[in-house]
């Protein structure tokens, strides 16, 4: 039988060129051989770091031992091949879970383990995104005639934040949203608050945080749904009306779609991780508290530039195959926050794919009132730059956008609400 794997890296160098690969999706999970994705890994290493793929001189002295091979076939004819095997590959190991729970007389696990291969091949094999403009004018008609009935007029979820969400049309599908701050500015407060409005929404959610744990985000979630003081929730001391605010909030919550929390530190903190989570879950929106905590499964320092870049690269990638949007957050670097602008797009920490790859980044800065926060649409692909405040409330469990500027006037204007959570 071919050797595929090695017959595409030796393709790799002897052309010296990624971009079919890429093309096709082909990622190091589709290698099987050890040796085989190591040396696929250390192009890649390569590609990222210099631009270029290496040389054969080059790539020999990391693996003098590893056999090179003269090839004829065509790239797209081993790319097809090696996408074809990886298929074989997951729906083997599947059906042999699948047949695994039948033996054990368990029809659920056995259903659960078709539906997750079926699921992973699907992304993990994606079909070609190439279309042909000339034979597709009659759907995108019918496409944009769907779009005078939108509920809201948001052609996504929506984040909870009126201003927000009329200037980028909500969360939508294959984006990569980045919400950016300070250290304690309030990403964590905002990136909750949007995920509670996609609920409320009617969706299904993943909120994977590595900046609390899930008692701490739980506390917070039951103080916001409910709308009752944090603090006293945290500490025993609820009074009677709280209370039963609170029992009523949570049985509500019987009757919504799946809310998912994790702080899994063991198995959430790498792409292929998430997507494991994404596998089993099935969300229909994705949240990282913190993806700077997260590890470079290529194996780069965590949080350094290329680590970040492999990682919102890959987010993007898994947006994309996905057909859901992710929401990141990470830090911006107080120093570099412009004295009159606040957060731009340069301010942020450590490295430029952030900007790169989001279709929207949203910025939170703290203000001169410790209850009011300043969120703004730092940069997006169809919006310009716009900016509105929301007064935050621990003690009432409130949070609510304002339609003015409260710096703008004497007095805040407390009538000037139009978004509550």
């Amino acid at each position: 039988m071919a050797d595929f794997e090695r017959l595409l890296v030796s393709r790799v160098i002897q052309d010296k060129d990624l971009a079919d690969v890429a093309d096709a999706g082909i990622t190091a999970d589709f290698f099987g051989d050890p040796d085989n994705k190591a040396v696929f890994k250390a192009i890649l290493r390569h590609k990222a770091t210099y631009g270029e793929v290496p040389s054969l001189a080059t790539i020999k002295t990391d693996f003098p031992t590893y056999k090179f091979v003269k090839v004829e076939d065509s790239m797209q004819v081993l790319t097809d091949r090696l996408r074809e095997q990886h298929t074989l590959d997951l729906l083997e190991q599947g059906l042999a879970d699948s047949v695994d729970a039948h033996e054990e007389g368990n029809a659920k696990a056995a259903m659960e383990a078709l539906a997750h291969t079926l699921a992973s091949i699907a992304s993990a094999v994606p079909n070609s995104r190439d279309t042909d403009l000339t034979e597709t004018g009659q759907a995108r008609l019918a496409r944009y005639l769907t779009l005078k009935d939108l509920p809201d007029g948001l052609r996504g979820i929506p984040t909870g934040f009126q201003t927000i969400d009329r200037a980028t049309q909500g969360l939508q599908k294959e984006q990569l949203i980045t919400f950016v701050g300070p250290p304690k500015a309030g990403k964590s407060t905002l990136l909750l608050l949007a995920a509670m409005a996609a609920h409320l929404y009617g969706v299904k959610v993943l909120f994977i945080g590595f900046e609390m744990s899930n008692e701490e985000q739980e506390e917070r979630f039951d103080a916001i749904r409910a709308g009752i003081s944090h603090a006293r929730l945290r500490n025993g001391t609820l009074k009677k009306a709280e209370w039963d605010r609170l029992e009523r909030a949570l049985r509500e919550l019987e009757a919504m779609p799946s809310f998912f929390l994790s702080s899994d530190s063991m198995n959430a903190t790498t792409l292929t991780g998430v997507e494991a989570k994404i596998d089993s879950l099935r969300p229909e929106v994705v949240i990282i508290d913190g993806i700077y905590m997260m590890q470079d499964e290529l194996g780069e320092a965590q949080g350094s530039p290329q680590a970040l870049t492999n990682l919102t690269r890959g987010f993007k990638r898994m947006a994309k195959n996905r057909q859901l949007p992710i929401l990141i957050s990470t830090q911006v670097l107080e120093w570099k926050m412009n004295k009159k602008k606040g957060i731009t797009s340069d301010s942020i920490g450590y490295s430029s794919s952030f900007a790169q790859d989001s279709d929207v980044i949203l910025g939170v800065e703290s203000t001169e009132d410790a209850n009011i926060n300043k969120i703004k649409v730092v940069l997006a692909r169809n919006c310009p730059p716009l900016e509105t405040y929301c007064q935050w409330d621990w003690e009432t469990g409130k949070f609510e956008e304002l339609n003015e500027d409260p710096f703008a006037m004497d007095e805040v204007n407390t009538d000037g609400y139009v978004g509550a959570f």
